[in-house]
């Protein structure tokens, strides 16, 4: 077994022990394996695209997986404070707007034509998307109204950017970071809609924010490696 091949399978069997700890409310077992996830991914990712020729994209990839590591442990407290919903999602801001500069780098870099008419209505799809859950939402955000609109805009800016990758990338790199990206926008549509919608009593909603979270970066940063290694 290669050392790529056990990160990634110490990977998922932290996720799945953390999964089960939220499951069962059993905070010592979070603590212990939710860090640690961002962790392996980043050094899953360094390792394999250390010759990498397009030195931008690789380094705004890592600087996400650093933020998503921060957000991952602000939101660990959660539940001892409000405050740190906030500086988790200030982290998670960050790394989706370095979510975007990387996605947007591919674009850039990549000859090949902008397949417009999907570019619009994927564009059209999230405004869409972003109007009616503002709105759904707006009655009950009170303090937390403006976070939540710029957190909002940043999730569709990375999902919108990772979809004009289509025809700019590789076929394969493109479908592992545009479902990776789905996956993080449906996560986070469930950590909203469970905070604000049910004050955090939507049944099962925090493993289903994990399952989705977790598959979503894998899948948003093996798509990543996959590009860099075809350039």
């Amino acid at each position: 077994m290669s050392r790529l091949t056990a990160l990634i399978i110490v990977y998922f069997l932290l996720a799945i022990a953390e999964i089960i700890g939220t499951h069962i409310d059993y905070l010592p077992l979070i603590f212990a394996t939710k860090p640690l996830l961002m962790v392996i991914l980043f050094v899953w990712f360094y390792l394999q695209t250390k010759e990498s020729v397009n030195s931008k994209f690789r380094n705004y990839l890592l600087l996400s997986i650093v933020f998503a590591f921060g957000g991952d442990t602000f939101l660990m407290f959660l539940p001892f404070d409000e405050i740190f919903f906030l500086l988790g999602l200030g982290s998670f801001l960050i790394g989706q707007l370095f979510y975007v500069f990387s996605f947007s780098n591919s674009i850039v870099h990549s000859k090949e034509a902008f397949n417009k008419p999907v570019g619009v209505a994927l564009l059209i799809t999230f405004l869409i998307y972003y109007a009616i859950l503002m709105y759904s939402l707006f009655p009950y955000l009170e303090d937390f109204l403006i976070p939540v609109l710029v957190y909002g805009a940043a999730v569709c800016a990375m999902g919108v950017s990772s979809g004009w990758r289509l025809n700019k990338v590789s076929k394969e790199s493109f479908t592992l970071v545009f479902i990776g990206a789905m996956l993080f926008v449906l996560s986070d549509t469930i950590i909203a809609v469970n905070q604000f919608l049910f004050k955090g009593n939507l049944l099962n909603a925090q493993v289903a924010i994990m399952i989705t979270y977790v598959l979503a970066q894998y899948l948003i940063v093996k798509g990543s490696v996959k590009y860099l290694k075809e350039l």
